[in-house]
């Protein structure tokens, strides 16, 4: 007869603590929900060469104001997007059915991480009409929302108001902005632009409430080839989220195409250069 083994008993996991969704993190699911049912969104990934745009960042720095890549890229959507016009627009819903409703500026969202009583928040910047902003502008934008007392940032305002409510009213505000343009384009932009602020990251998939999201991921010296020489280069990840329910895949390649254009010619920021 063999004799069982015995194993020590080990505890299972015991349960900490369990809270209410709702407040800040009730608006927040409500948010990514709307856009997870609302869009259907297709994405495409691809690199872009930015030694080109690194210098021009450089010299802009040294004759007109010191920036950093973020204002660069914040441009060069607006202007990709302007472009594109089937890709500045987002379906909302109506009684009986969906429209699909186009935008006549491109306004880039970009979210924000900041450190407010505590607590990290993370929520949306929109630089409004981008594309015609210089560069020195949008930098000056960005950095106010970065560095400014937290109860003058009407986004923070807005997330205050919502921390002590029931997850009901965050769904039930959301669903206002599915259905009404002009309290969404209150509230966001008409595209997004993302970050993976680390060089060792590929591509972000994020989900977005407007029909189109450039995500930026890891950037690396890689060897390429040029004129059939192997060179190095330094290079950026990009996922491009388009939703398919109004941008179709040809736009969307267009898109892509125009954003990656744009940084690697830096004709943009030449023409702000004195």
């Amino acid at each position: 007869m063999t004799n069982a083994r015995s194993f020590p008993l080990v505890p299972s996991a015991r349960i900490g603590k369990t809270r209410r969704l709702a407040g800040t993190e009730a608006y927040i699911w409500a948010f990514k929900r709307r856009a997870q049912v609302h869009h259907c969104i297709g994405y495409g990934t691809f690199q872009v060469e930015l030694d080109r745009a690194a210098g021009l960042r450089r010299r802009y720095s040294r004759d007109v104001k010191a920036i950093t890549m973020l204002p660069v890229l914040v441009k060069a959507t607006a202007l990709a997007i302007e472009r594109n016009p089937e890709a500045n627009a987002i379906l909302f819903k109506k009684l009986f059915g969906y429209r699909i409703v186009s935008f006549d500026r491109a306004d880039v969202n970009v979210p924000i991480t900041r450190n407010i009583d505590g607590a990290r928040f993370t929520f949306l910047a929109t630089v409004r009409d981008a594309a015609r902003k210089p560069l020195a502008d949008i930098q000056d934008e960005i950095s106010q929302v970065q560095r400014c007392p937290a109860e003058r940032l009407p986004q923070v305002a807005r997330l205050r108001r919502f921390a002590h409510l029931p997850l009901w009213v965050a769904r039930l505000f959301h669903a206002g902005m599915t259905r009404s343009p002009a309290l969404y384009i209150r509230n966001a932009g008409t595209c997004g632009l993302t970050i993976m602020d680390a060089p060792w990251g590929d591509n972000f998939f994020p989900i977005g409430p407007t029909s189109a999201v450039f995500s930026i991921g890891g950037v690396r010296q890689e060897p390429v080839v040029r004129n059939g020489q192997i060179v190095i280069r330094r290079m950026m990840n990009v996922c491009l989220g388009v939703d398919n329910f109004v941008v179709p895949g040809s736009a969307g390649a267009k898109l892509s195409h125009d954003f990656k254009s744009l940084l690697e010619s830096g004709s943009f920021m030449e023409a702000e250069l004195p």
